[in-house]
């Protein structure tokens, strides 16, 4: 699967970007703010994406996640040291991973955008 990274901490970005080559799946960009982001996923062909909810653009995961979901149709889920402050089912995630998180949980995660992608409609 192709994967796309939002997350403005770079130490953080690369470890996700590493779990998830470890997976066996790619990393096609990281952003750091809403307008890299979008334009990310514009710009790429991505499967899911993997998204902080507080950027240094201030709280705007969770409108880059509403814009993935509505104009580009990506399934996502949210990556984040404030778990608590997510409802997945408020804004359609497939899951919340807290960080610090390990491999074992990304590897969780890819696996139900995998099962995203295959119920997909072809």
């Amino acid at each position: 699967m192709n994967i796309i990274v939002v997350e403005d901490e770079p130490f953080i970005a690369l470890d996700i970007e590493t779990a998830i080559e470890a997976l066996h799946h790619r990393v096609v960009g990281v952003a750091d703010s809403k307008s890299s982001a979008i334009a990310l996923a514009r710009n790429t062909r991505c499967d899911a994406a993997l998204i902080d909810i507080r950027l240094r653009d201030g709280f705007t995961g969770m409108d880059i996640a509403a814009i993935f979901r509505e104009e580009f149709g990506i399934p996502f889920a949210f990556v984040t040291g404030n778990a608590e402050q997510v409802d997945p089912d408020r804004f359609h995630a497939v899951d919340v991973v807290p960080k610090p998180f390990n491999e074992s949980q990304l590897a969780a995660v890819l696996a139900r955008f995998e099962t995203v992608a295959a119920n997909r409609p072809k």
